[in-house]
């Protein structure tokens, strides 16, 4: 009757599934719930020994599983649930005139996580103890020679055998074991209440021991002994439904309490001359008669207001700049690119521009507009040195970048002899990876880090005469 377990387990959860859904309303998820499933397994390989001595591999066939649990309502379930399977494993050891077949029912406590991220999906794993009756049904027997001279002694069913009767051994018996097993599914949620469950369970109990007997196939005498299934296994994968009991509640409606309109006092809505509020237009002080200021009439040569010609500042000497343009300070002579006057190029004496570049490249498309603006500086400022240093990030090996580091350094220097400036007033050097404007491990790829510096030094402050 070991093999009734499992439906004993299951009808206990029917019977006591109507008292645990009374009244089960909650906002949070919690609460009992009824589960099924069917699916497909197979049992672990098996060694055999005792009166039958062998191995056998399991054939896949369906699987039914049924249970009770309590979602806790903050990711942990705690679930009681029933598996049986039913298995061919063959001929033991591959030997004819033997066959092996196998039934676990398994009734387990499972503690299950469900990962509560992914909307209406719900990942899981878990985990569970509980005991497990296995049922076997093993049989070997010696078989005919060809030539029908006697019996040939299966090798699998051991005993001893005297004169050339023929010789079985047969298991018809059932064990209970301690075991466990591991979950991983995944659940998706059709409604509140009703999931879409599947999942993938690995199942492991002790060693079985059955009895067994050794038989006289002539004279029927049988000796009564012990076989052994060595570590009884499962691997599963069921797929089913799980419904929560009750409904989640809806929140309360709070009914607004009466309140009584707050008297509201009178309020000045007249403005007055000066901006005070008052009642009406009487209340409002007198208003001053206005005073009216005499206003500049003379504009001088640089668009101020004044009474007389005399209140105008001196008009400094105007400057003709290199483009044609006048101006009264020659700093504010505009540059090539218009934007940029001779005062910021030429007013101190160190400035520095920086070219940036793509992953494991040597020349970059900022170089030539850069350039153009480091070679303004030339035309107006006495430039004495310019340096040019190349760095990259630390991706790559040590020696390629100190490599790429110097040509990227060679491009800036190329595109300022190009563009005209002398090459004995420029020094280049590639630094490599030893220099990072941003500090990062090694192997990391940083935009800031693959840069050339171009570092201008001036002979003097302010514009060439």
């Amino acid at each position: 009757m070991k093999q009734k377990l499992l439906i004993a387990a299951a009808a206990l959860a029917m019977v006591a599934t109507p008292s645990f859904a009374v009244a089960q309303d909650s906002s949070d998820g919690s609460g009992w719930y009824l589960k099924g499933a069917a699916g497909y397994g197979a049992h672990t390989d098996l060694d055999i020994t005792g009166q039958i001595v062998g191995d056998v591999e399991s054939e896949g066939n369906g699987a039914l599983n049924a249970g009770l649990g309590y979602d806790f309502g903050e990711s942990w379930r705690l679930e009681l649930d029933g598996t049986t399977m039913l298995t061919d494993n063959g001929a033991v050891s591959q030997v004819p005139s033997s066959f092996a077949k196998l039934r676990t029912d398994a009734v387990m406590l499972n503690a299950i996580y469900d990962f509560s991220d992914f909307g209406k999906f719900a990942p899981y794993v878990g985990a569970g103890v509980g005991i497990i009756s296995a049922d076997a049904s093993i049989a070997s027997h010696d078989f005919p020679n060809v030539d029908g001279t006697g019996q040939i002694t299966n090798p699998t069913c051991v005993g001893e055998r005297s004169g050339i009767e023929g010789y079985s051994c047969n298991v018809d018996d059932s064990d209970i074991g301690v075991g466990w097993q591991l979950l991983a599914g995944l659940g998706y949620d059709i409604t509140d209440n009703l999931t879409w469950d599947t999942n993938y369970r690995y199942l492991q109990t002790s060693d079985m021991d059955f009895d067994s007997a050794f038989t006289n196939a002539a004279t029927g005498a049988a000796t009564v002994g012990q076989t052994k299934l060595d570590g009884v296994g499962a691997h599963q994968i069921l797929t089913g439904f799980r419904y929560r009991f009750g409904q989640s509640a809806a929140p309360a409606i709070v009914k607004p309490a009466m309140v009584e309109p707050a008297r509201v006092a009178p309020t000045a809505d007249f403005k007055c001359w000066d901006g005070s509020m008052v009642f009406n237009s009487g209340e409002c002080p007198v208003e001053a008669p206005a005073v009216v200021e005499a206003q500049p009439e003379y504009t001088c040569w640089d668009g101020t207001m004044v009474f007389t010609a005399g209140e105008c500042t001196a008009q400094p000497e105007v400057y003709n700049c290199p483009d044609g343009s006048l101006v009264y300070d020659k700093n504010q002579c505009p540059t090539t690119d218009r934007s940029t006057t001779i005062g910021d190029l030429c007013g101190e004496t160190y400035r520095q521009e920086i070219i940036y570049y793509e992953f494991n490249k040597g020349a970059s498309a900022e170089t030539r507009n850069t350039i153009s603006r480091i070679l303004d500086a030339g035309e107006f400022c006495d430039i004495a040195n310019v340096r040019v240093v190349g760095h990259t990030d630390t991706s790559g090996a040590a020696s390629y970048n100190l490599a790429l580091s110097k040509r990227r350094a060679s491009d800036a220097l190329n595109e300022l002899v190009r563009q005209g400036l002398d090459r004995s007033k420029i020094t280049s050097e590639g630094k490599g990876e030893t220099e990072n404007f941003v500090q990062t491990g090694d192997g990391v790829k940083e935009q800031l880090n693959r840069r050339t510096e171009v570092l201008i030094t001036l002979g003097s402050v302010g514009a060439i005469n």
